[in-house]
């Protein structure tokens, strides 16, 4: 249930297809949304249809010649016709072993995109940096990014000495059943609080604001692109909170 499987499972829906979408952990999307919005994302799948089944695993594949079956870790055998894994992915930095570059999930740069030797920066989903805008070090999978830290990256290589730091919100988005559905921030996990500032989940055009001491750090919307984005500027401003949530209500 991340956001390829769950892509393909709105598809494959949309076109009438019978579809179960097996889920590891309690609900979707809960590494990149947290648990309440995860919620969210489950009951879009329910409300077309789809079979969406939580905390359990798969066990073994069936069949002779082609898979007809998958059987699950509670001893369910679900018959298919077909099946899509979407199980995450691992930076290829097998190539990388004997460079010299230091290697921990990822390519380990500095809050510059520096790799450590004179002139060479890393970009993309391979690259684990120093976030000044977070303190954390991160490794980030989405296209924005790529394309931000390429550009940044050729910048620094052009600058020497005077390369600057890559400080960028991060911001991803997925279509599932008609439905735009987008994250700016970085949420941990660890959020103080999860509030709708905007319009209505039930109505699935919302915009949800994620905090962490006294500060915005992330926003989560369905149907919501232009208040989405203008809350990944505030982010990047460093808004507290407290204003964040004072401006949404004087919006309203």
């Amino acid at each position: 249930a991340g956001f390829i499987g769950s892509e393909v499972a709105a598809s494959a829906r949309t076109r009438g297809l019978d579809v179960t979408v097996l889920e590891m952990l309690p609900v979707p999307l809960v590494r990149a949304v947290g648990e309440e919005m995860g919620r969210v994302c489950a009951s879009l799948h329910l409300d077309h249809g789809t079979d969406l089944r939580c905390g359990v695993g798969v066990e073994a594949f069936q069949g002779a010649g082609r898979v007809d079956a998958v059987r699950l870790s509670d001893g369910t055998t679900l018959p298919a016709d077909l099946v899509v894994v979407g199980v995450g992915v691992q930076p290829a930095t097998g190539w990388l072993t004997t460079s010299g570059l230091t290697l921990r999930d990822g390519v380990v740069c500095d809050a510059a995109l520096g790799a450590g030797p004179p002139s060479v920066f890393g970009a993309g989903d391979i690259v684990r940096w120093d976030d000044p805008r977070t303190g954390l070090q991160v490794r980030v999978e989405h296209w924005t990014n790529a394309v931000e830290q390429g550009m940044h990256a050729a910048r620094n290589l052009l600058a020497g000495s005077a390369a600057q730091p890559f400080s960028s919100v991060p911001y991803f988005w997925s279509d599932q059943y008609g439905v735009r559905i987008q994250l700016v921030g970085l949420p941990t996990g660890e959020e103080d609080e999860v509030r709708i500032c905007h319009g209505s989940v039930d109505d699935r055009t919302f915009v949800a604001l994620y905090r962490r001491g006294g500060r915005l750090v992330a926003a989560f919307g369905m149907n919501s692109p232009k208040l989405v984005m203008q809350y990944r500027t505030a982010i990047a401003a460093g808004v507290a909170w407290e204003d964040a949530v004072a401006a949404a209500d004087a919006a309203r």
